[in-house]
This record gives structure tokens, C-alpha cells and sequence, in this order.
């Protein structure tokens, strides 16, 4: 099902999810929901050693976004408030999960990615509630990563643009994958910053659009491997009409 005056905000780091958060929020009298960036107690480590905390990462972002994601849209469903525009929906957290997975190194192992995806089906698909609208910030690399320097937090200065490019790459399957499964995606073009009130307007005529649900049918799981044998690539997330 979809939740009415659910809004997510994607995009890779540094594009600007969480500056936008906050301004439609104010302009739509809607809740700003924004990562706690400071109150990941795995964030700094997992920059400087990927390999040790990323499945740890990816399993501790996945219980706060759940615990997040279930608060608002019982909030929602009660009336007891309008909206809400969420920077970086629970449903992205399989990006980072299935890219550190395919990385060369292995940054996350078969295994443990194949248990990520159990507890990711456990916890968010027999709940299922997306976004009304999943607004896509869409830009270069290149620019993430200048954007990234301006801000300058210190656990995110050993990023590089390879792992940004390899990043975008992900979000764009991503946002197929959920524009199949039928949600609306409003993909702007987030090089330059846009005034909020034509962002207003767009939601407004995007959130009109018909769409028709269907149920994310759960990610492929790999299979057992020997330490570094070749997998193979894992497939989709398909859809079935409901």
C-alpha cells in the first residue's frame, strides 16, 4: 500500500537530500525526517575500515529506518500529523547493502548479505508501505563529491569519486526497480539548486499522477561461494499485481 503524505527524498551522499528535507517539509507543513547522522555509532569506523563494519553498519541503519518508518506512518494513519518528507527512505538501505556486497573485496560477504536481505524481508516487506511520491535527486558524481568537501564531515573525507560513481550506479537500478513496482519517482535534476516553490509545484503534479501497486517480490539470494569464487550477479527485485 501507499501512504498518503508520505514523501521520500533520494539520492546519493552529498547530493543535498537532507537540505531539501527540511525545506518541503516547511513549505508543505509536513515533518522533516532526517538520518541521524551524528547518532550512528558505526558511521566514522566504516569509512576508515569498510570491511570490518559494513555489515554491522547496514544491520543498524536498518533498524533505525524501520523504527523511524513505523513511527510516521502510524502518526499519518491517526491524523495526528499531516505528512512527512523523509530523507532517504528504508527501502534504499538495499542499495548500500547489495553494493558492498558486489564489491571486489567483498566488502560485505554472501552470507551475511543473504541474512541482511532475511531481516530486511522480516522487518519492512510484511509491512509494506511506500512513499506516495519518491522524489530522485539526480546529479554527477563529480558534483557529490565537491558538495561532500564544502560540508566537510570528517568521517566522510576518506570517500572517493569511484565509490560515488559506483554508488549512483546502484541508485539508478534502484529507482527502476521501484518505478516497476509502481511508485511515483520525480527525478530532478540536481545539479543547481532549484527554488522550493517550483519543487512544490512538481510534487503537487506528480502526486496526482495514477500508479498502480504492486508487491516487491524479495531480492534473489546468492548463493554459497567458496572465500573468493565469482558469483553471479544478483537479479531484480520482480512484481506481482495485487
Amino acid at each position: 500500500m501507499f501512504a498518503e503524505g508520505y514523501i521520500g527524498i533520494a539520492g546519493t551522499i552529498g547530493v543535498g537530500k537532507s537540505t531539501l528535507t527540511v525545506e518541503l517539509a516547511r513549505a508543505l507543513n509536513f515533518e522533516p525526517i532526517l538520518e541521524e547522522v551524528d547518532g550512528n555509532p558505526y558511521l566514522e569506523n566504516f569509512y576508515h575500515d569498510m570491511k570490518t563494519y559494513g555489515t554491522m553498519m547496514q544491520v543498524w541503519l536498518l533498524n533505525h529506518r524501520f523504527r523511524q518508518h513505523r513511527e510516521f506512518v502510524t502518526r499519518i494513519s491517526l491524523g495526528k500529523i499531516r505528512g512527512v518528507v523523509q530523507d532517504r527512505t528504508i527501502w534504499e538501505d538495499t542499495i548500500f547493502a547489495r553494493m558492498l556486497n558486489a564489491h571486489p573485496d567483498k566488502i560485505i560477504s554472501d552470507i551475511d548479505y543473504n541474512t541482511y536481505l532475511d531481516l530486511f524481508d522480516n522487518m519492512v516487506l510484511r509491512e509494506l508501505v511506500f512513499p506516495q511520491l519518491l522524489i530522485y535527486l539526480d546529479c554527477r558524481p563529480e558534483m557529490a563529491m565537491e558538495r561532500i568537501k564544502m560540508r566537510g564531515r570528517p568521517m566522510e573525507q576518506s570517500i572517493d569519486l569511484e565509490y560515488l560513481r559506483f554508488l549512483k550506479t546502484n541508485y539508478e537500478q534502484f529507482i527502476g526497480e521501484m518505478e516497476r513496482a509502481g511508485v511515483r519517482i520525480l527525478r530532478i535534476n540536481w545539479e543547481k539548486f532549484m527554488p522550493i516553490s517550483e519543487v512544490v509545484r512538481m510534487v503537487h503534479e506528480y502526486s496526482l499522477k495514477p500508479s498502480s501497486f504492486t508487491k516487491w517480490v524479495r531480492p534473489l539470494r546468492r548463493p554459497p561461494t567458496d572465500g573468493g569464487a565469482k558469483t553471479t550477479r544478483i537479479a531484480a527485485p520482480g512484481k506481482v499485481n495485487v
